[in-house]
């Protein structure tokens, strides 16, 4: 029989340390005994029993466990309870398989609680016990262990109840804790659906374990459990009832096995359906998410096969494809295209066996499939087996798979620029590559487009590929051009002539590329310059070129400072057009050194040109004479200076006093307004 001690120490001084017999919550410094505890703590120490039989004992102490052992008998269930003195609640129960490891818990909070029910699974030894959690749960208690019958049916897959196909299964979840498990020998290639029958409200749920350990349909068991038989052997249902807090259940239950439909397909790599190339398609059906056809075929070294299917019927793409290799590594698979067929395919680098395996979801349905052999790759995907061409040339050609690579030798020269554009194709979005003779990737095109300016003359190749996005494989058409040298300098040392009325077109085959082009502006002539499908600059080396932008930008109109070049520079575009017209010429000079000469009394008709323009006038005044000239408006003003260029006031009117005798000089110029030809008439009394 275990005792139980109690050590108290002595606070710092010359006590001496003594042994206490009172249970720890009750030692005290006056008070020293020595206590036996009338059961054991632990599974070793356990107090044996008989079931059926009263048990009593004494909680002594808080977190006191009282453990009792006795025979269980296999397949039986057994309730624990008992019946605690103090009137506080939270006592514990706990069961001990014959490991001496906990298996059942049950709390009362409510007594006299429902007790703890437990099923011993083999005849072996069984331990139960009562403990005080808190110091206020201490004093007498009875107890008892009750047999509670027979389980119907096993609850292991190594004892599980034999269930035949064709008949009806029944048993019986006796307690919360109640799992029945039966064993259905089935042949593969058909669906099935598992029906559990049970009167409410304990509606019973099922679980189907396939012959490799695959719960089908996999989640939460449910009332029934459809499931696609891919396995020959046995399959184990298990029946169980949903969580509830009432342990004795005694739910009576019956089970159905009721037979789908045949798998036209099987669904595993070891049972695939043998297919031989051909042109002519098959069909097949698809049974939902739990169905998969898979099919294999042998292919030979060095050829390239397809696995292609059609639109699914009522949907808006083909099924979904995976194919795998003969050691099951994934090759390639399908992408989803909208209003398209399904795809895969493989350049074969062995003679062995590959596999397809076809799907879609939840779709219930026929396809239409066929499995091609497109002989061997129409296209090297390297340098070393690339197909020589000479340019200017169509290239054609198929990426049977989605990493194939067509490539093309072919010569260039230092200088000459060269244009390779996809005109047509079966193959979803392409990448053009090109390479230099030392093999590094020297241009990239995407949309299907790549022009490329030669620095030196040798042997590249151009390599056609599907890009990253959709990758589709088909065919593909490509025009493949030698452009020639630039057809425009970069430079305003090479600039190209332009003469008025006389188109000139040009491309820019990269972004680098600027095409510069020159003419020789006169003074006083205003122009106008259009380019179609670009954007240019202006510059002179004579000073700021005066121009307006009229329509952005097609149309721009040039006023010229001086005589002398301008240069116009065509920065972004591809393909455009440049016409330089002579649109008239100015009527008056824009500065002192081109005035025209009048005298007075004026009446002069002009016209400013554009918001640059200045009209300029010379007339001779003597100093102290009131004269009269425009008086200022929205749009024009006029501006008196005198003979030594300084500004002369003008009033409201028009009206000023010349204050030195000599030649003034009149200017007329807008503000603001309309930005070409505005009129005006010029007044001087």
């Amino acid at each position: 029989m275990p005792w139980l001690y109690a050590v108290v120490l002595a606070a710092c001084g010359s006590e001496s340390v003594e042994q206490h017999s009172r249970p720890l919550d009750l030692v005290s410094s006056q008070h020293s005994r020595l206590y036996e505890d009338d059961h054991g703590d632990a599974p070793s120490e356990a107090t044996p029993v008989l079931p059926n039989t009263l048990i009593t004992g004494t909680l002594d102490f808080h977190a006191d466990e009282d453990v009792f052992s006795f025979t269980a008998q296999a397949q039986r269930y057994y309730r624990f309870d008992c019946v605690v003195d103090s009137p506080a609640t939270g006592w514990i129960f706990y069961y001990y398989n014959a490991q001496h490891e906990r298996s059942g818990t049950a709390v009362v909070f409510d007594p006299p609680g429902y007790g703890l029910y437990f099923k011993a699974r083999a005849t072996e030894a069984a331990y139960v016990s009562i403990r005080a959690p808190m110091p206020e749960i201490v004093g007498p208690y009875s107890c008892q262990i009750t047999e509670l019958g027979m389980d119907d049916h096993a609850d292991t897959a190594t004892s599980a109840s034999p269930w035949a196909p064709g008949n009806a299964a029944t048993g019986i979840i006796e307690y919360a804790i109640d799992t029945d498990v039966f064993s259905l020998p089935l042949q593969r290639g058909a669906f099935y659906r598992v029906r559990c029958e049970s009167a409410a409200p304990n509606e019973c749920q099922v679980k189907v374990t396939s012959p490799v350990g695959t719960i089908t349909p996999p989640g939460m068991p449910t009332q029934t459990a459809s499931f696609n038989a891919i396995h020959s052997g046995t399959y184990l249902v298990e029946v169980t009832m949903p969580w509830t807090s009432t342990p004795v259940l005694q739910s009576a239950y019956t089970l159905h096995l009721d037979l789908l439909e045949t798998d036209d397909h099987a669904d595993t790599l070891e049972h695939a359906t043998a297919l031989t190339p051909s042109s002519t398609s098959f069909t097949g059906k698809l049974s939902g998410a739990l169905d998969q056809d898979v099919f294999t075929f042998t292919a030979t070294q060095g050829r390239v096969y397809r696995f292609a299917c059609d639109v699914l019927q009522g949907g808006s793409s083909g099924p979904t494809l995976l194919l795998r290799n003969a050691a099951g590594a994934i090759v390639d698979g399908s992408i989803y295209n909208q209003n398209r067929g399904t795809t895969v395919s493989v350049e074969t680098p062995a003679t062995g066996a590959y596999f397809v395996e076809l799907s879609h979801g939840s779709y219930d349905g026929p396809y239409s499939c066929a499995l091609e052999d497109l002989g061997f790759d129409d296209h090297g995907d390297s340098a070393v087996v690339a197909t020589p061409v000479s340019l200017s040339t169509v290239l054609t050609g198929h990426l049977e798979t989605r990493t194939d690579v067509d490539a093309f030798a072919f010569a260039v020269q230092a200088g000459r620029i060269y244009r390779f554009e996809r005109t047509s194709g079966t193959a979803s979005s392409i990448l053009l590559q090109l390479r230099n003779a030392q093999g590094q990737l020297v241009q990239t095109g995407g949309y299907g487009a790549l022009t490329y300016e030669a620095p030196e003359s040798a042997v590249y190749t151009f390599e056609v590929r599907l890009d990253s996005s959709t990758r589709e494989p088909g065919t593909f058409v490509i025009q493949a051009v030698d452009r020639g040298p630039d057809d425009h300098g970069n430079t305003p040392a090479s600039a190209t002539l332009l003469a008025p009325g006389q188109p000139v077109s040009g491309w820019l085959h990269r972004s680098e590329d600027k095409d510069v082009f020159v003419f020789q502006a006169q003074e006083q002539t205003l122009y106008q310059l259009y380019c179609t499908g670009c954007e240019v600059t202006l510059e002179s080396p004579t000073g700021w070129v005066r121009r307006l932008h009229l329509a952005n930008p097609a149309r721009i109109f040039i006023d010229p400072l001086s005589t002398g070049p301008i240069y116009v520079t065509v920065n972004q575009g591809f393909t455009y057009e440049v016409l330089l017209e002579i649109v008239g010429i100015d009527d008056h000079g824009d500065d002192v050194g081109h005035a025209t000469p009048i005298t007075y009394p004026l009446r002069l008709m002009g016209m400013l040109e554009s918001r640059h323009d200045v009209d300029v006038f010379a007339v001779e005044l003597p100093a102290g004479q009131p004269r009269r000239t425009n008086s200022p408006d929205s749009w024009r003003t006029i501006q008196v200076l005198d003979p030594t260029g300084q500004p002369v006031p003008v009033d409201f009117s028009g009206g000023f006093t010349p204050q030195v005798s000599g030649v003034h000089h009149l200017l007329m110029r807008l503000e603001g307004g309309p930005y070409l030809a505005v009129p005006y008439q010029l007044l001087l009394d």
